[in-house]
């Protein structure tokens, strides 16, 4: 009797996590077929930090590829509520900490650098970076979200990204390296890094973007967000191949949620 006993609370210890983990896997498979708003919805039913964490990553999708206008801001800041939720739920899992500081640089984007700066998001993003790789030190997406944190504050704040956040395009650089050295077939990865070198400028920054570019486009997708970041990746390349900094200038704006920065000053020769 005692072994039957323990035997159905073990069963009922172990049935809860089997229905959480078919839960989790049915939001991950409405990810990758692309139903990111129900992937949103069902992820965050789980009710885990690991759940919240899909959660925020499908909104990101949904404001970076599928909405336009205002609607985007509204998807970035759901995944940020998505993201706090998913640390105060989970604060040892570095995707948790990596979903609020992505979800607040795309918030940043939207809302504007002074703004993003005076309501101190990019020490709070850095905060959760730095967690993020404490937690795991090997964690290709958090040099990624590292190397993104540096170049958006190089290109928007300039000069006063580099006195007051301590922010540079080489460490940034230096950082999605080392993602891809963790990580070299992460697509997501490498479309971020590329399109980020592209509107910076520069013949060494341009050479590599192309690079990144190519073995993007080259590669078989095998889900939908691999499809959205191939057909935008495409769309640079043809603007890469043919020289059209107009063209190229558009298309980065476009995908990254920034104004065109007609007056921006180009970056100087030779620098990476």
């Amino acid at each position: 009797m005692r072994a039957a006993i323990l035997l159905c609370a073990a069963l009922l210890c172990v049935a809860p996590a089997v229905a959480l983990d078919r839960d989790l896997a049915a939001a991950q498979a409405a990810f990758d077929s692309g139903a990111f708003g129900r992937a949103a919805l069902l992820a965050r039913k789980v009710h885990t930090g690991e759940g919240d964490a899909l959660a925020s990553r499908a909104e990101m999708v949904r404001g970076d590829f599928i909405s336009t206008g205002e609607a985007r801001l509204a998807h970035f800041e759901a995944a940020l509520r998505d993201g706090r939720r998913a640390v105060a739920r989970a604060p040892d899992r570095p995707e948790a900490h990596l979903a609020v500081a992505v979800a607040l640089g795309l918030v940043a984007r939207r809302e504007g650098s002074m703004a993003a700066h005076f309501g101190g998001m990019a020490s709070e993003a850095r905060n959760h970076i730095d967690r993020a790789l404490a937690l795991n030190p090997d964690n290709a997406w958090a040099h990624a979200a590292l190397g993104g944190w540096h170049l958006e504050i190089a290109y928007e704040g300039g000069p006063l990204g580099s006195v007051v956040y301590g922010a540079s395009a080489e460490a940034g650089i230096a950082a999605y390296e080392q993602a891809l050295v963790l990580d070299p077939a992460n697509m997501s990865i490498a479309w971020q890094y590329a399109f980020q070198l592209a509107g910076f400028g520069g013949p060494d920054r341009l050479a590599r973007a192309s690079e990144l570019i190519g073995g993007i486009v080259e590669r078989e997708p095998h889900t939908a967000l691999e499809t959205l970041l191939r057909d935008a990746a495409l769309e640079l390349k043809q603007a890469l191949d043919s020289r059209d900094t107009a063209a190229v200038s558009r298309i980065v704006a476009l995908r990254l949620g920034r104004a065109e920065r007609q007056d921006r000053p180009p970056a100087a020769p030779g620098k990476r």
